[in-house]
């Protein structure tokens, strides 16, 4: 039976990568102190049917994101909100919720799901094509790149896993890091109006073993986090659910001593109880998920007046 269970990706742009799945909610643009009401009914909307939420906030996001996050979460006074900050480019965290989403379908509980996400996050092929590495933060950029950076249509391939590289790009580049996958993938790829994707497909996808590529649309962040607008963002995506599954999902769950979340070991992610024998971290247990008033902001209304 599939869990129930949303998945909300901040900063995300992607609600399902596969016909048929469970969605994940999308909310691309960062909330803002005006959007704290959409942010809580976007997480309120799902408990209140019953469900568990987990919550995927990419750490590029301006930091008070996380802070509403967790001002929301304390609003609602319930154990059954997840939070997972992943450092994954904006393409890739976008796929990290929506697998997420679609593995709701073979997880043994919501507990155990959202404790699975980091493992999802190793799973996934990250690479980019870039017209200059001027802006960019990972991995290390060389002098001497930098300064190749500088020159008119100047470009590089860029991995960022499995295995780390940075090439500059010409006629008898060296050889990529990549091989054909151990598992099917499908390679995504989000371009943006001056990108060239001759490097995806004459190199890239051969070295991969000749996996079908999927074109979409540009991501709105992705310009800030790689640097630079002339941008490829490629993300190799497992389509074979069942196989993933069983690679990040455990098969045998115990109930978490303080919220009651199956997991398959602490700290629980919803609850944060990491099973030491003292007294257990201090939250609001099982309190009721709760509604602003209209005209009151998340602002006003603190935990406990």
């Amino acid at each position: 039976m599939p869990v129930s269970v949303t998945v909300v990706g901040l900063g995300c742009e992607l609600d399902r990568l596969f016909s048929g799945q469970r969605p994940a909610l999308p909310v691309p643009a960062p909330p803002g102190r005006d959007d704290l009401r959409d942010l809580f009914e976007a997480v309120g909307g799902p408990l209140r049917g019953g469900e568990r939420v987990i919550v995927v906030v990419g750490d590029w996001l301006p930091a008070e994101t996380l802070e509403r996050v967790h001002t929301v979460r304390s609003l609602l006074q319930t154990d059954r909100v997840a939070i997972h900050v992943t450092e994954l480019p904006p393409l890739a965290a976008s796929v990290q919720a929506a697998l997420g989403a679609a593995l709701a379908s073979h997880a043994p509980s919501a507990g155990a799901l959202a404790a699975a996400l980091g493992a999802v996050e190793d799973q996934l092929l990250v690479l980019a094509w870039v017209g200059s590495v001027a802006g960019l933060r990972h991995p290390a950029v060389s002098l001497l790149h930098h300064a190749r950076s500088a020159l008119p249509w100047s470009s590089f391939g860029v991995g960022l896993q499995p295995e780390a590289f940075l090439q500059p790009l010409a006629r008898g580049s060296e050889d990529l890091p990549l091989e054909p996958p151990e598992e099917p993938i499908e390679l995504l790829v989000a371009p943006s109006e001056s990108a060239d994707l001759d490097w995806i497909v004459e190199d890239v996808v051969p070295a991969l073993g000749g996996v079908p590529v999927r074109q979409i649309p540009a991501t709105l962040h992705g310009p800030a986090w790689w640097g630079t607008s002339r941008l490829v963002e490629g993300v190799g995506v497992p389509t074979d659910l069942g196989a993933l599954a069983d690679s990040v999902l455990p098969h045998h769950v115990v109930p978490c001593r303080w919220c009651g979340e199956p997991i398959a070991a602490p700290p629980c992610p919803f609850c944060g109880d990491a099973g030491s024998s003292g007294a257990p971290p201090h939250t609001q247990h099982r309190s009721p998920v709760g509604t602003l008033a209209k005209g009151e902001s998340a602002e006003q209304h603190k935990p406990g007046d």
